[in-house]
């Protein structure tokens, strides 16, 4: 294992070049220590990007063909593909991505307090026991894509966005941990391995579809604007049913599809969203009763143990030791 292959631990402008897994880039003067990475066997790279992040960053440059899969902890970043639309991360994401042939594009990470992303990147050959073209046809037919009408966000590549579930967001701080320590290149090397498989099996197991399942375009729609809606009114008390009528399909509908193509259930998809709500307004000095009613809770107790599950920390604890 290669600790840092680009030399990243300059505190100058570091330009990011010399992995078939990494498109050459460059990023802003003194945010080399933001990002490390680790190349372990079999051309499987992991990345992790961790730091504050005061102002916008645009990094540009031409993706080799591969499978991505990462998981957001913190901060906010843009993926905009030259072709096809784009789509934002928000914390407590899982993203999974997968391209047959190189593509350009842009990632801009927000000014958005402090940056945790984890990723692990695979060649072709590493996901399925296949040609890549026939590896990248499957993946079309299984994954959602964001158009919403079965056609691919960009040429060659799909991608699909959901909620980090909890087993994402723990390999995520596994291999967090792990980049961090001190053990020796060959046992860190196989760790890693291990995690960046486990992380790509989940993500996988998460957003697969049932085989016997179909959504049509109409109805993913309408589970996007679902979405929305409990994104932009999270204190709402939502019940399933009030919904469905707002987005016009049938409880059962909505239930089964949106299992389906978000990978979680209405109710812990929306649990998600106001504990990530209720993490910044505690990181902004709320208190932890006041945020508790602000995002939907009806329970104090209730909103304290969902809030450590979710972070591993209690509200208050959250309160006091964000900066």
């Amino acid at each position: 294992m290669t600790q840092d292959p680009f030399g990243l631990t300059d505190r100058g402008s570091a330009t990011l070049h010399g992995h078939p897994l990494w498109p050459a880039w460059r990023l802003p003067a003194g945010r080399g220590d933001v990002l490390r990475f680790h190349d372990v066997q079999e051309d499987i790279l992991v990345g992790t990007w961790s730091g504050a992040v005061d102002h916008d960053w645009t990094l540009r440059g031409e993706a080799p063909p591969m499978v991505c899969v990462g998981v957001l902890l913190e901060g906010e970043v843009s993926m905009e593909p030259a072709q096809g639309p784009g789509l934002t991360l928000r914390p407590e994401t899982t993203v999974l991505y997968a391209m047959g042939q190189a593509a350009q594009g842009a990632d801009v990470v927000k000014a958005h307090g402090r940056l945790c992303l984890v990723e692990a990147r695979f060649p072709l050959r590493i996901l399925l026991p296949l040609v890549a073209d026939t590896a990248m046809a499957v993946l079309r037919e299984a994954l959602f894509t964001l158009t919403g009408d079965g056609s691919d966000p960009q040429d060659g590549g799909v991608f699909r966005v959901g909620p980090a579930s909890p087993g994402a967001r723990r390999i995520a701080r596994d291999i967090l941990a792990a980049c961090e320590g001190g053990e020796g290149p060959f046992v860190k090397g196989l760790y890693l391995r291990a995690k960046a498989l486990e992380l790509l099996a989940l993500a996988l197991r998460d957003i697969l579809p049932a085989p016997a399942v179909r959504v049509p375009a109409r109805d993913r729609k309408r589970i996007a604007m679902a979405c929305r809606l409990l994104e932009d009114d999270y204190g709402r008390r939502w019940s399933t049913g009030a919904l469905a009528r707002h987005v016009g399909l049938s409880e059962k509908r909505l239930q089964v599809g949106f299992r389906h193509l978000m990978g979680a259930s209405l109710h812990a998809y929306l649990r998600s969203i106001r504990l990530r709500a209720a993490m910044t307004l505690l990181g902004n000095g709320q208190s932890v009763t006041e945020t508790a009613y602000a995002v939907g809770f009806s329970s104090l107790s209730h909103f304290s143990k969902a809030f450590k599950d979710h972070t591993g920390v209690s509200p208050r604890e959250w309160r006091n030791t964000t900066p």
